[in-house]
């Protein structure tokens, strides 16, 4: 790989040979969500709900924005958190105000947007990938490691093409997404310059590459730079442009499973002579099963284009960036902590229509006498249960066993909000006679839902569980295990999550060091204490 690029370098100069004009998707209409239809109606659906309009609902002060950036136990004192200086709460564009969703600082404090990485070079540098092949929350979880490379490193992010993702697959007409339908990628604060599959291939370097092959290799890999198909038959293949990335880019190698990665400035210049603090962090955090990978010039900065195929299994990255990723400087890490906190989530359109449910909720709620908390949440409970193709079968549990497993954890005549993907609500009967439950299609008309994309369900119902007062979740899922994180950045306690697979039924009431990989919960790592300059104390959470 290196002589290519060697080769490239040297070479005399060549003409740049812009690819074509990208293969375009055919000209359908986009699919729109469609309302789930029960034919049996069960207890839930014969449940009596209030039928809100938008006017109806309670809204946010117009001042939100202006309340402390500090969230109830995530957040500090502001003169312990001199990164917040200049920082305000974001706001959402909605038709109504529902600000109290955003848990994310816009803008973010100036320190914040003045810091440069010291691992990185001052150079043009890259990094590509490809998406993991799991369920989106993996998906999100591989990309959030990749973002949070690239911003340490200081590379440009280089998108993969669209592609069809595993269970994002309700849009029939317009099969292919990429991760800009579902993140603000365009916010101008961006801390990561970002370059899609089509202009990375127009460099002149990789032209030269380019050319080097074949006239039909080169062209199945430009007919795949805009959107492909993982079927290795289909005319714009992903499977071209993924070998040829795995070609010409550096792989360090890196897996979730067995790589603890230390960003040391020691470490940097020589692997061999870390610093006493990433010796101790080592010790601290990488446990018996991992190595430890010191990120240093030699190994990693010398390649100016890095490419990690997450979708190959010894290479995945399936876990969370703070379980892999660590710093022996606590001032450096918890900035990372805070750009995936401040600018890795889901777009306004989500969060508008999950507003609005969240609001509807609470109104029903307000009238049967429960209030909120001071940051706008509660009210209602809520639970995840999830079915389809979860592969823990042991933790796959009928409705009574979480009625049984999780009933002292709900407050009498308490709503009971249900994020799931299980379609036949008889299976919730056994929940129903004992509360009232809603699901995410009781607020489908009101939050506009068949207009949005889709696949964009799931992710408002992670949203409306997220704000609930109590929370059940699914084992191993990682669906419950990020609406706990996003709980966390509301400053949430965790002592108020719950699952109801019984021998983890309080598996979050303990924060522990986690020296292992891990993905089947989250916990407060990632969101306690990150506004300040120092490690956090594990006693409030």
């Amino acid at each position: 790989m290196k002589k290519l690029q060697d080769s490239a370098k040297n070479a005399a100069p060549v003409k740049t040979v812009v690819p074509p004009a990208p293969k375009k998707e055919p000209a359908v209409k986009k699919a729109t969500a469609k309302k789930p239809m029960g034919k049996i109606p069960s207890i839930a659906e014969q449940q009596a709900k209030p039928q809100y309009k938008v006017a109806d609902l309670p809204t946010d002060p117009e001042d939100w924005h202006e309340k402390p950036v500090a969230r109830g136990v995530a957040g500090r004192p502001l003169d312990e958190t001199p990164a917040l200086v200049g920082a305000k709460r974001a706001q959402v564009k909605c038709d109504i105000n529902v600000d109290s969703l955003a848990y994310w600082n816009d803008p973010a404090g100036k320190r914040d947007l003045d810091f440069k990485s010291p691992f990185g070079l001052s150079k043009e540098q890259y990094i590509s990938f490809t998406p993991d092949p799991g369920g989106w929350n993996n998906v999100r979880m591989s990309m959030e490691i990749l973002f949070v490379l690239a911003a340490i490193t200081n590379r440009t992010l280089v998108l993969p093409p669209k592609e069809p993702l595993y269970l994002l697959n309700k849009d029939t007409a317009a099969r292919h997404r990429g991760f800009a339908d579902f993140f603000p990628l365009d916010n101008p604060n961006f801390p990561v310059k970002i370059m899609n599959m089509q202009d990375f291939l127009n460099l002149p370097a990789q032209q030269a590459l380019l050319d080097e092959k074949g006239s039909t290799e080169r062209q199945s890999i430009l007919n795949a730079a805009d959107h492909c198909d993982r079927r290795k038959g289909s005319s714009a293949s992903c499977v071209p442009i993924y070998e040829f990335l795995a070609e010409v880019g550096h792989n360090p190698e890196l897996s979730s499973v067995s790589d603890c990665v230390i960003f040391d400035a020691d470490a940097l210049q020589d692997p061999e002579s870390p610093s006493t603090e990433g010796k101790a962090l080592a010790e601290t955090y990488c446990g018996e099963k991992r190595r430890v990978t010191y990120w240093n010039h030699e190994d990693h900065s010398q390649h100016d284009h890095l490419h990690l195929p997450a979708q190959i299994k010894q290479f995945r990255l399936l876990t969370h960036f703070y379980n892999m990723l660590y710093f022996s400087d606590p001032k450096v890490g918890n900035y990372f902590k805070r750009f995936v906190r401040d600018y890795l989530h889901y777009n306004d359109v989500i969060y508008c229509a999950a507003g609005k449910i969240v609001k509807a909720v609470q109104k029903e709620a307000m009238a049967l006498g429960f209030s909120l908390d001071a940051e706008g949440g509660g009210g209602y409970s809520s639970m995840h249960v999830r079915r389809g193709d979860l592969q823990y079968k042991k933790v796959k549990i009928p409705a009574k066993e979480w009625y049984d497993n999780t009933k002292e954890v709900w407050q009498d005549k308490e709503i009971l909000y249900l994020a799931t993907d299980e379609r036949n609500k008889t299976f919730f009967d056994d929940l129903a006679v004992h509360y009232e439950v809603r699901f995410l299609d009781d607020y489908w008309d009101l939050a506009g839902l068949s207009g949005l994309d889709p696949n964009y369900m799931g992710m408002i119902d992670t949203i409306v569980a997220s704000r609930a007062r109590a929370f059940a979740g699914t084992w191993f899922s990682t669906f419950s295990g990020y609406i706990n994180r996003l709980r966390g950045y509301h400053g949430m306690s965790m002592k108020d999550s719950w699952y109801s697979f019984l021998p983890k039924k309080t598996a979050v009431h303990e924060w522990e060091i986690v020296k292992h990989s891990a993905y089947a919960f989250e916990w407060p790592d990632g969101w306690v204490g990150i506004d300040s300059d120092t490690f956090p104390e594990r006693d409030k959470f």
